[in-house]
């Protein structure tokens, strides 16, 4: 199946996570994550988040709840994932997900435009994948991720850069649902965060647009 990019938007958060559209069917979202995990190197993301047995984590604009469903099997039963999403539809569609596979370590988190209610302090690692771009309010989000962190916790955030876009502006790369690895890293620097590593490209996303990803600590 040929993917097509869906682009949620709701609330002023444009969230570019899927390759399906907001109604598809459970079993179509199973099947397509199955192409997905080629490209996607999940156990190369749990290393580098630090995940383990009882480790807690956030997703931040969780969409089908890809991240969350694998990261679930990581952490185990003494663990959890915060699932968040600002759709309740969407989230809705999640909750049938994890039902459907019986998942039962995931919360699941209806969270705002400029902020995705997490816990405070409670997380050890929170990502952000194929969202960042598109958030409207990033000082403010980093900043409750930030409090929602563990003293040292971390965040990964994973997106995209079309190579032709590198020396655009913010404005003109987000109008391509785009963001460039040194605007990302620049947030995290201005709200407190210490980075850690960056992966440059890191994968191939859809359409074979480069993927990159910044991983950061909070202080």
């Amino acid at each position: 199946m040929k993917a097509l990019i869906a682009l949620v938007t709701i609330c002023g958060r444009l969230a570019l996570a899927q390759p399906m559209p907001a109604n598809t069917t459970l079993k179509a979202i199973l099947a397509d994550e199955i192409e997905r995990d080629k490209r996607e190197k999940i156990p190369e993301l749990v290393l580098a988040m630090g995940l383990k047995s009882g480790s807690t984590v956030g997703d931040l604009g969780t969409g089908y709840g890809y991240y969350a469903a694998r990261f679930a099997k990581v952490v185990g039963p003494k663990g959890r994932i915060y699932a968040e999403e600002i759709d309740k539809p969407l989230l809705n569609k999640v909750r049938q997900r994890m039902a459907s596979q019986n998942i039962t370590n995931v919360t699941l988190v209806l969270g705002a435009p400029d902020d995705p209610k997490f816990p405070t302090g409670t997380l050890d690692a929170i990502i952000i994948a194929d969202v960042y771009h598109e958030l409207d309010h990033p000082e403010a989000i980093l900043n409750h991720v930030k409090q929602s962190l563990k003293p040292g916790g971390t965040v990964l955030i994973i997106d995209y850069l079309k190579p032709a876009l590198l020396e655009r502006s913010r404005t003109d790369q987000a109008r391509d649902h785009n963001i460039a690895p040194r605007l990302v890293e620049n947030d995290l620097k201005k709200s407190g965060f210490t980075i850690g590593t960056v992966i440059d490209p890191y994968a191939t996303g859809y359409d074979g647009i480069p993927m990159f990803y910044v991983l950061a600590t909070a202080k």
